[in-house]
């Protein structure tokens, strides 16, 4: 039997006895469930966490809020096809339980019974959002710069794509015969370049590069050694027009089970939106954003992080009428300003991580996201 870790995860759902009029108080007393919540749900085959959460909560972080474990049940920690999924009041809040069978007392005679378990209810099926992923990569300059590169088509087509053979330059790992090819694309930097006017022209001045983002394009796989530094190959599958100078570097294993089960980080997480895929300026639910946490912040994949939208600043005009009239007047020019917090506007699941970037989807959102909306540990 899979410990699928429902503290982390789900932790909403199901036993009690209070009447429907009692689940209505429940309603106006909290924010938290949505406004038509089942008082019961049966637990089918191809459930997931996410989506029974869904059903009770407004937004599916706030499950350990609501998750009333049942320590008489065998892995109360644990939700089952069949299991029967209950809203209540316990001390005057709204609780899941869970009732699994009718707990009636049975006697039986002595004999081994074998029967066959459901299997515990997923988090998230990797089916269902797999196709928001990106096969890009983001890598240090250099290694893409030594990574072996493509220098000709055979054959007198101008495009390269699926069947074509090329020749292609470089180092080429021992054993290795199949190859990602890839394209450079855009360069992230820590705060982004800044530029400064000099003796009348402006220049860049370059910041820390945190990673490039290189441009997923197929792959190959090679036919022939033709020289120690060259080889021929064939490209199995283009998604994009390959070109000459595309480089080759080696396949990646996915990390990614076939459900993946959401996290909190292990450590409080800051950081932001850095970009979004295809040059776009918004992102929304199942887009896949860039982030400027990695590896070297603890980031895993499987967490989840919250969206933030930017909050605001503003002068106290209160405070400010009561001061005198040359003082105001400085105050427009050199102003003490109140700052706004924001608020939640998404949720996003880590999904591919780097050393300080990472690949995350929307999983939720209420409004779309911006570049530099702040992204923290939910």
């Amino acid at each position: 039997m899979k410990n699928l870790g429902i503290r982390q995860l789900l932790l909403a759902l199901v036993i009690g006895t209070a009447s429907a009029s009692t689940l209505m108080s429940a309603q106006g007393q909290t924010s938290i469930l949505v406004p038509d919540y089942p008082t019961s749900y049966t637990v089918v085959e191809g459930d997931t966490l996410w989506e029974i959460a869904g059903q009770f909560l407004v937004n599916p972080e706030h499950w350990t809020d609501i998750w009333q474990p049942d320590e008489y049940l065998d892995n109360p920690d644990l939700i089952y096809t069949g299991d029967t999924l209950k809203l209540s009041l316990l001390g005057g809040k709204p609780r899941v339980f869970v009732q699994r069978g009718d707990r009636e007392v049975a006697t039986i005679s002595p004999q081994i019974r074998i029967e066959t378990l459901p299997s515990a209810i997923p988090a998230i099926p990797l089916n269902s959002i797999e196709n928001s992923f990106t096969k890009n990569r983001i890598i240090n300059a250099a290694d893409f710069q030594a990574a072996a590169y493509i220098t000709s088509n055979i054959g007198d087509n101008l495009a390269i794509g699926t069947g074509d053979e090329i020749f292609a330059r470089g180092s080429f790992p021992a054993e290795t015969t199949s190859f990602e090819i890839y394209r450079l694309g855009q360069t992230f930097y820590a705060q982004g370049p800044k530029k400064k006017r000099a003796f009348g022209f402006l220049s860049t001045i370059e910041e820390e590069m945190l990673g490039v983002e290189i441009e997923y394009l197929g792959f190959a796989s090679i036919l022939e050694n033709v020289a120690p530094d060259m080889k021929r190959l064939v490209v199995n599958n283009g998604i994009k027009e390959i070109r000459v100078g595309d480089r080759l570097l080696i396949r990646e294993e996915s990390s990614i089970n076939s459900t993946i089960f959401p996290t909190e980080p292990s450590a409080d997480m800051s950081g932001q939106i850095v970009a979004f895929l295809g040059g776009e300026t918004l992102a929304s639910q199942l887009d896949t954003v860039v982030i400027n946490l990695g590896n070297e912040d603890n980031l895993e994949t499987g967490n989840i992080l919250s969206i933030q939208k930017e909050g605001t600043r503003l002068t106290d005009e209160v405070e400010r009428a009561k001061m005198p009239f040359l003082e105001r007047m400085r105050t427009l020019f050199d102003q003490d300003r109140l700052s706004i917090p924001g608020n939640g506007v998404g949720t996003l699941l880590v999904y591919k991580t780097f050393d300080r970037l990472s690949y995350a989807v929307i999983l939720t959102s209420t409004e779309p996201a911006e570049l530099f909306n702040e992204v923290v540990s939910p």
